[in-house]
């Protein structure tokens, strides 16, 4: 009940007796927010593990805002090909004894590292650090195997008296998972991995998990990306936003009214109190809910009504509220809604909206 990417959510809905519609659309600023207190999961009597975000879905949602902008997953595939570079490149020069030379390619034969190197890239640049499983031979004495494990499936078991990572745990977290869903794999220890391999193969393990991080200002279970800001300011939603309207105008040439933002916890309550599980139904509730505000909105009988929504302080002072209603003032001289989301009003026709380095242009008419 907490994935709502089926759902649509997001979207321009008519607003009746008006020539104006209302944009319903997600805070984005929610996805690295920690709304309650993050303690360990269990997944048996003796495996656990840490989760991923308050709901353990803030891979996903990170992913969902990623591809939700043409802009963003574009400089994200570029940053992992600048990563990526000409790739990993070995030499057997002169010096190799043939016995060497033959086994490094048939290494490179069994083992697709373009594959490997080019996902790790990418796990590096969507969340800052990347896993990768190393399997020896029976001797231990012979790496035969590199694997990467996508880092958006990784979960970290909870850390020793002594603060080591002893495992990492791989499934597919988006849905219910049952113990033997889940592959537990041995973390070397990141401070000192070459000793604690040589200790783990005297014990007679031969599989491993190696984790490796860009360095960050804090020091969590799981680093938050550089590119965080971007989803707690206001620009993303600003170009979501431009976007939703834009596409109203074209087909009806309705301008945006009211932009409604909606937490995804409004929903999951919704569905909890009223125990929706099916997910036709819980598409007809959000649909229901949104024609009861958009009633709300329009109408003389609504006149002079006031609405109540809950809302909670952060721990930094700020109000996060479940639903929020912005109207946008189209009725003022060379406004409209682009110009009224929280940008500057220019005298000039063309407004300049800035999004990870891009700038991007509107043309707007000055005539009504």
């Amino acid at each position: 009940m907490t994935d709502f990417n089926y759902l649509h959510i997001t979207g321009v809905n008519d607003l009746p007796g008006y020539h104006a519609a209302a944009a319903f659309t997600t805070k984005s600023s929610e996805v690295f927010k920690e709304a309650e207190e993050i303690s360990p999961r269990h997944v048996s009597e003796k495996v656990s593990y840490m989760p991923w975000g308050a709901d353990d879905q803030m891979p996903y949602d990170i992913i969902n805002l990623i591809e939700s902008d043409e802009t963003l997953s574009t400089c994200q595939m570029f940053n992992a090909e600048v990563c990526y570079g000409s790739g990993l490149v070995y030499q057997t020069d002169e010096w190799c004894k043939r016995k060497v030379v033959n086994e490094v390619e048939e290494f490179f034969l069994d083992n697709d590292m373009a594959s490997y190197f080019l996902g790790v890239c990418q796990d590096f640049k969507h969340f800052g650090f990347a896993v990768s499983v190393i399997i020896l031979n029976e001797q231990g004495n012979k790496v035969v195997r590199v694997l990467r494990k996508e880092a958006c499936y990784v979960r970290f078991a909870p850390a020793n008296k002594e603060g080591v990572i002893p495992q990492v745990l791989y499934a597919n977290w988006r849905n219910s998972v049952r113990a033997e869903q889940v592959e537990v794999i041995p973390l070397l220890n990141p401070q000192s991995p070459w000793t604690d391999l040589q200790t783990q193969v005297k014990k007679g393990k031969r599989k491993f998990a190696v984790v490796s991080r860009v360095p960050t200002p804090d020091s969590t279970y799981y680093p938050i990306p550089y590119y965080a800001s971007l989803f707690k300011g206001k620009w993303y939603n600003i170009k979501q936003l431009i976007g939703v309207a834009k596409e109203a105008k074209l087909k009806n040439s309705a301008p945006i009214k009211y932009h409604i933002e909606i937490a995804k916890s409004f929903w999951s309550n919704i569905f909890k109190a009223e125990g929706i599980t099916d997910r036709v139904k819980q598409q007809e509730r959000v649909n229901e809910e949104k024609d009861n505000i958009i009633n709300f909105l329009t109408g003389m009988e609504n006149s002079g009504k006031v609405l109540f929504s809950e809302f909670y302080v952060s721990p930094n002072g700020e109000e996060q509220h479940d639903v929020v209603i912005n109207k946008i003032e189209t009725d003022k001289e060379s406004g409209d809604c682009f110009a009224n989301v929280g940008c500057a009003r220019q005298s000039s026709s063309k407004l300049d909206f800035a999004l990870a380095g891009t700038t991007f242009g509107l043309r707007t008419s000055s005539k009504r």
